[in-house]
This record gives structure tokens, sequence and C-alpha cells, in this order.
């Protein structure tokens, strides 16, 4: 294939791959590079387009291929695993190379295949350890472990080896286990009468061979093996002592990861110090946005922070603090007889402080945030599991108040987290039920005040308690998940009902769509958008997406990305609730925006305070001069729409012109001014 050729295949076969591609020349400088370089190195293709590895994997990383970039420029096809080990990580990859020749047969160019291997390794080596400490862990308990598929025993341990009465474990795999168990009346027992026996039940079996014929107590669980039911029993003799069980009950309540207590071993420490009515406080701690961790590098890695995590918590905390890894992104500190009344809120400072201290991850550095609720008893729960929730409830309280903060809970919380249950579960039967209303307010042109586009606004008809504030469900939505699903109603939604009015021509003006922070997070946004473009066959350019400041502003390049990719497709950016977030405006030069949204704060106060004017008059000029339209919402009296049109206001919105309606409204409406204008 000519190089040529290749500007016009490489991203289509390469871009959304998962792995690298690359095509390099003579000074090993990328002509070509796929998406996935982008994601690792925060660059867009353009800007990556010459450098080298050097540039953007390390030196070090460079050092370890040139050798095989060398022989592919001698013309050699290399299929090969290295190991790159440098001081900070040890990464495995499986690399094709193979040689690009010119017209005239000279290799000018090599083309690069890389897939890092390191977690199919580590994942690999994790479960011959996992499988060898199952082993240990086996051979280590007091109770004998069998397992048994279709009567014959596939596996044991040492001590079920001895509480059978036989001489090697290889002398009882393959055997049935009626060969090698009787009940109670010294008859064959077949697995199948095993299925539902508990210790409680205090049957007594025997070992077939066994010389000393000791009862035996049995308890059983079904499992699968390669897809296949069978069985696990555990052997226990009949007596045994109360420091086994302590053992077999301390490792029943450690985390594997961390070394810290489990939920379970948490709780019964909790439970333990609250029937002695001690006192003390609980922090219920969560990483925020711990998942795009998981999701973007592994879970190998999100397993090493999470390790890290409590290694720097056991530095922090006093000796008598109890640490728990309650599950994948929680952990919680209770502290008994604290020191001072607010020892917890010093503490939980410093556990904040704590996780915003960067951490290694691979080829960069990452600072996280954590959300914290804390609990006290005596006096916010009778027990381990109301503790528990409560503390869950004012974390949850913290992550809804703008994440990496301290709450602590209060009896109010309590009532308003069943309140948000209510409404998440009353929201779910309306996703599933197309219970939502997609509604719409009308934007007017500031010079003629006629409608110039609208904006749309989901309005939610409970069958019961009727319209339902959207400040009220749409933070529900938010923390529950549903507010990706609530957003992709909408859109499509919109998209099909503005553009019937726009083959009707009824419409003029874009109309608005405005995007949550866990929608423009998620790089899944982009294809979704697509795909709903091309099967309504909308024009992009009939619509706005409307963004707020803080969103933007969460991950820069992340952002950059994202809105790039937004305007490939033809749609309009705007900046909603403009100068009440970030005081930095050095992110209207460097994103590429369309529209500025003037917040309804600024124009409620103009008859009171007349400095607003002037700071509505330079967010105006401030938006022509970067060539952005310019929105000002909040609009409830003449006076002020022919202030904001004196000072040159590109549109305007609010309910001195239309208050939000229904789409059957808004149509009338639009038909009687077509009507109008044409008459």
């Amino acid at each position: 294939m000519h190089l040529e050729q290749l500007d016009y295949w490489f991203p289509l076969l390469t871009n959304n791959s998962p792995f690298l591609f690359a095509i390099l020349d003579g000074q090993h400088n990328y002509c070509h590079v796929n998406e996935r370089y982008c994601d690792i190195s925060g660059k867009p293709q353009h800007e990556l387009l010459g450098s080298n590895d050097i540039d953007t994997l390390g030196s070090y990383y460079y050092q370890c291929l040139k050798p095989y970039y060398d022989r592919a420029f001698k013309g050699e096809v290399i299929e090969a695993e290295i190991i790159i080990n440098d001081t900070s990580q040890h990464t495995s990859l499986h690399i094709s190379l193979a040689p690009l020749t010119n017209n005239d047969g000279n290799i000018s160019h090599i083309i690069l295949h890389s897939v890092d291997t390191s977690e199919r390794h580590i994942l690999i080596n994790s479960l011959q350890e996992s499988e060898h400490q199952l082993n240990q862990l086996q051979n280590l308990m007091t109770d004998g472990i069998c397992v048994v598929e279709k009567n014959i025993i596939m596996n044991a341990n040492l001590r079920a080896i001895e509480l059978l009465g036989v001489t090697s474990k290889n002398a009882l795999l393959g055997q049935a286990l009626s060969n090698v168990l009787l009940n109670n009346k010294k008859q064959p027992c077949h697995s199948t009468q095993l299925e539902h026996i508990t210790h409680s039940d205090n049957q007594h079996y025997y070992a077939a061979h066994g010389e000393n014929n000791s009862p035996l107590l049995l308890a059983t669980t079904p499992i699968t093996m390669m897809g296949e039911a069978a069985l696990l029993i555990k052997l226990t003799a009949a007596t045994r002592s109360d420091d086994q069980q302590h053992k077999i009950e301390q490792l029943m309540q450690l985390d594997p990861l961390t070394g810290l207590y489990n939920r379970y071993g948490f709780s019964r420490q909790l439970d333990l110090l609250m029937k002695a009515n001690t006192p003390l406080f609980m922090l219920y701690i969560d990483i925020d946005n711990f998942k795009n961790i998981n999701d973007s590098l592994g879970h190998h890695i999100g397993d090493k922070v999470l390790q890290e995590i409590a290694q720097r918590l056991q530095q922090l905390l006093p000796k008598n603090a109890l640490i728990g890894h309650l599950s994948g992104d929680e952990f919680a500190v209770l502290v008994a007889y604290p020191e001072h009344e607010n020892s917890g809120e010093v503490i939980a400072e410093q556990i904040i402080a704590l996780v915003n201290q960067p951490f290694d991850l691979r080829y960069f550095s990452k600072h996280l945030a954590c959300s914290i609720g804390m609990v006290k008893s005596p006096g916010n729960g009778h027990d381990a599991r109301m503790m528990l929730q409560n503390a869950d409830t004012a974390m949850y309280e913290a992550k809804n108040r703008g994440r990496n903060r301290l709450v602590v809970f209060s009896d109010a919380m309590s009532k308003e987290a069943r309140m948000r249950l209510w409404l998440e579960i009353e929201l779910q039967k309306a996703l599933q039920n197309n219970g939502l209303e997609v509604w719409y307010q009308p934007k007017v042109n500031a010079k003629n005040f006629e409608i110039d586009g609208a904006e749309a606004l989901v309005r939610w008809k409970h069958p019961v308690e009727g319209y339902i504030s959207p400040a009220q469900f749409i933070p529900v939505a938010e923390r529950s998940g549903l507010i990706e699903q609530l957003g992709r109603v909408v859109m499509r939604e919109v998209f099909t009902t503005v553009n019937q009015w726009k083959k009707q021509q009824l419409l003029k003006g874009r109309v608005a769509i405005n995007l949550s922070s866990q929608q423009f997070e998620n790089p899944k946004l982009i294809s979704f958008v697509d795909q709903l473009r091309q099967l309504t066959g909308i024009n992009a350019a009939d619509f706005t997406f409307e963004l707020t400041e803080s969103t933007v502003m969460s991950d820069g390049e992340h952002t950059i990305q994202m809105l790039n990719a937004i305007k490939k497709q033809g749609f309009a950016l705007s900046i909603d609730d403009f100068g009440t977030g970030y005081s930095s405006l050095s992110y209207l030069a460097r994103f590429p925006l369309d529209e500025l949204k003037i917040d309804r704060a600024f124009i409620k106060d103009i008859d009171t305070i007349p400095k607003q004017i002037t700071l509505i008059e330079n967010i105006i000029n401030l938006g022509k001069s970067l060539n952005m339209s310019v929105v000002a919402e909040g609009i409830e009296t003449r006076q002020q729409a022919t202030l904001l049109s004196n000072l040159n206001c590109d549109y305007i919105q609010g309910f001195h012109f239309h208050r939000p309606m229904p789409k059957q409204e808004l149509e009338e409406l639009l038909l009687k001014e077509k009507i109008y204008l044409t008459g």
C-alpha cells in the first residue's frame, strides 16, 4: 500500500482500537498515530506528529524499543514480547513491526502495533498466586475441604484426607464420595443427599476407612466447576477448640487486598464497641471518581491505588483507630474514646489532604479527592447497621455539596435520604414507562423580540404527586446514575421534534440541550450523539449543547478533546450560567465555544445594583470580541428586555416573553407567529 493511501486507511482502521498503532520514519518520529496515543499522552494527534516515543512515553521506553525499530528498518518483520522494567514501572508489551517500502522498493517507514500485556501477566500471576494461597489456606485449615462433582471427589485438602482415613491425596481423588463417607446409619452417602446440609443439622457422618471411627460434621455449598454443577463439602471433627474457631473468624474479617477489616469485620468491631456503650466517631470515606481509574488504566492499577490509600491511612491515624476497606472505593475509620469534641472533624480534614496528595499512575501522577460522612455514638444510631447507613447518607450529602469535603450526619438527612430513595424508584419507573416530558422555553431575538430558538427542559409529571420540580429529581438522577439515561431520552426526543419543526419551517434559530457533567465525562457520549444524529437525520447546526462552567473546568485535556469532538460533528457549544462559576476566563480562549449565557443572578439585581449594568455590558462585549453570541436569561420585565437590547445582547430568554411550555403549545405558538409574519 502506498503511503498516500495510508493517510486515508490508517485512522479508519486504528482509531477505535485500544492498542497502540504508529507509523515511524527513519528518525523514529511519528508520521501517523492512532487515538490510543492521545489517550496515554493527553495530547491531540496533530501535536504528536513529528514527535517520538521519548516525548510521549519516556526515554527508557524508547531505548527498549529502539533495537527492534533498527531491525525493522533493515527489512525484518518482528513479533516479540518485551519487558520494560524501569525504576517505577514493570510493563509487558507484545509488539509487531513491519517495514514499509516506497515506490523505489526502499524501506522508508515502519509500522508498529503494540499491546500492553501487563494486566494479562498480572492476572495470570495473580491467579497462580491466588490458587497457591488457596491451597495453602486449605491445608492450614483445621476443617477438611472436598470438591465433589457428580459424586466424584475432584479435589481435597490435607485435613480432608486425614479425616476420611485415606493414605494420600492421589488415593482420594477420583473416588466416589459414597466409597469414603457413611451416614449415621453407616450407609454410603451420595453427594445428592448432602446438597443442603449445614452444621446446625447436628447430623453425624463417619469415614468409611477411618480407624478411630470419629464422628464428622458436614456443611455443603453448591458451586460451579467449568460450567458444571458441583458441591463444596466442609468436614469438621465433632470437637473443636475455641482457639481454632477464633483463627478462622479472624480470617473471615480481613480484606485480602489491603489487609484491613472487610465490611463484615468492621461491622463486628463497631457492633462490639456500641454494645459496650463506648463513645466513638466513625468516618465513611468514598474516593471520588475512582471508577475512571479502573476504566482507563485497568483494575491492577486501581488495586495499587487502594493499597496505597490503606497504607497512607495506617500511617496517619492513631494506633487505636480501626480501619476498614468496605468495598471497591469505600473505606471507614473508627476511633473510640476521642480526645476532643472535634477530633473527628480534624482527622477527616487530614484524610482529605492525604488523599489529595498525588498518586503515581503508570506514566503520570494523578490527584484524587474523597467525600466523607461522619457519625458519632451515642447519638447517630443504635447499632452498627444504622451507623453505617447514616454515615453513608452523610457521605453522599458531601458529594452533593461538591465533593472533597466532610459532612456530619443529622436526622434531617435521614428523612431526605428516604425521599431521595422514593424519587429514585419512581424516576426509574418513569424512564421505563416514557413518563418524562420535554418542554421548551423560547428565546427571542433582542432586536425585534421574535422567537429565535429555544431551550429544551425536562419535566416529570408523577401520576399521583403531579409535576415534580427538576430541582428535586435532577440531583437524584445524578446521584443514582440515571442522569445519562435521562439525558439520552431528552436528546432523542428533542432531535426528533426539532427536525420536524425545521422541515415545516416553523422554528428558526437553534435549540439548546443541557449536558450534565456525568454525560460530558463519559467518552461514549460522542458516539451516541453521532449515531443519533445519523438516525434522526438532523442538521447539527440547529442545536446547541449547554454546559456549566464547573463542567468544562473539571478536566482540561478531557474537556478540549470532548468539545472538539462535538464541534467536529457540527453542533454549537454554550456556557450556561456564565459568571457564577470560575473566576478564570482563560478557558474562553482555549475552548471552542460559540455562546455565553448570562446567568439570571446578574439580571434580577439590575434595578437595585446599578453596577450590574456595567458587568452585563462587559460580558456582552467580551463575548462579541471572542466571536460568541450572548444570551441573557431570567428576563422578567420589559425594562430589563429594553436595557439588554440597547446593550446589544443577541438573544433574550425569560418569563416576560415566554415561560417553558409543552411542545404542543410551542408548536401552536410557532404556527401563529408564522401566519402573522407571512400574512
